[in-house]
């Protein structure tokens, strides 16, 4: 628990501010480093590539804006020593157009500027610039400064990717590996409204007499003969398909670019498969479970999350009533029922 009178978030929060720390103090090489100079004064660039190729980094050189862009397109630099006041595109400008793009917003831009006067300071922090040297600098200083933003951008990647992580992190079942409820959630509907006409099926599934299993095996076992299921559905599971944990034995599937017909075949695959599968041989066990599965198709089951769960739930009903261990489809019971006798679920 964390320390009384701070909540989980300062805690995250200062757990993050350390990793950032530490990951730039471990970043401050300078072999994988290049930097771009721009600046239409030839003994400026001279002087700033000589200062930075024996400090160790890469340094390419360009006399323009113009040329700073073309060489971009090839290779993007770490970092970006700009000059202000260039002919044709300024740095300003050429700022902008760097930060105004998606591939290189990211650049950290120094400005290198003969002037002191605020106004061209204040306009080059306004068109995206991290930073600015007023020429002549020191070598420590010019040292100094790269070093500092190259490890802020770094550390600035990191915790970008540590962010998309945890949202990964936030959306899969810690047992299994597969999603939880909360992408389930969060991503079938925004699924279906982006398909006017592909198919999609899901399957609601549940592991049969599973609390003899538990009752027998254990609680323990138990949780491991689900994380077992799980690795099996896994591997069989084509592209752009995905299984989430429903919550105890219960699972759900979802097949994309499956209409009814293909996904029963599927889910029959899946449901023969685990038939087949020894679980707990680790622990000198060989158990055998079977599922029953139910399934719904979009288009012509629901259109909607809410139609398409539910109608796969009374299909799951009905696979348990027909004696377990089979595949149940929607489209099959609604037709088999008298015309006028059936209310679909998602009505």
């Amino acid at each position: 628990m964390p320390p009384l009178g701070l909540s989980a978030s300062c805690i995250l929060t200062a757990a993050l501010f350390s990793a950032i720390m530490s990951f730039m103090k471990k970043n401050e090489k300078t072999a994988d480093n290049s930097i771009l100079i721009v600046d239409d004064n030839p003994v400026v660039i001279k002087l700033l590539g000589a200062m930075l190729t024996r400090a160790g980094y890469q340094v390419t050189r360009a006399d323009s804006g113009h040329r700073a862009l073309e060489l971009m397109e090839a290779h993007l630099p770490d970092l970006i020593l700009l000059d202000i006041d260039m002919p044709g595109i300024s740095g300003l400008e050429t700022c902008r157009i760097i930060k105004e793009n998606p591939r290189t917003t990211d650049i950290p831009i120094i400005f290198i500027t003969s002037s002191d006067d605020k106004h061209d300071i204040v306009a080059g922090f306004s068109a995206g610039a991290q930073d600015y040297i007023i020429k002549p600098s020191t070598k420590e200083e010019l040292l100094a400064r790269v070093r500092t933003h190259l490890s802020l951008c770094s550390a600035q990647k990191a915790l970008k990717a540590s962010r998309a992580r945890y949202r990964e992190l936030s959306f899969l079942d810690d047992l299994t590996g597969l999603h939880n409820t909360r992408y389930l959630y969060h991503n079938l509907q925004s699924l279906l409204d982006r398909r006017p006409v592909r198919p999609l099926t899901v399957l609601f599934m549940d592991i049969d007499t599973f609390k003899l299993v538990v009752d027998t095996h254990g609680h323990l076992n138990g949780s491991r003969t689900i994380a077992e299921l799980a690795a099996v559905i896994k591997r069989l599971l084509p592209k752009g398909s995905y299984g989430v944990s429903y919550g105890g034995d219960e699972f759900v599937l979802v097949f994309d670019g499956y209409d009814s017909n293909t996904g029963k075949l599927l889910a029959e695959k899946i449901r023969a498969a685990i038939e087949a599968n020894r679980f707990l041989t680790s622990q000198d066990q060989a158990i055998r479970i079977t599922v029953s599965c139910g399934i719904a198709s979009y288009p012509e089951d629901a259109q909607d999350m809410v139609g398409l769960l539910g109608n796969a739930d009374h299909a799951l009903f009905e696979a348990k009533n027909r004696g377990k261990n089979n595949v149940a489809a929607f489209a099959e019971i609604q037709a088999s029922q008298p015309k006028g006798n059936f209310l679909p679920i998602n009505q």
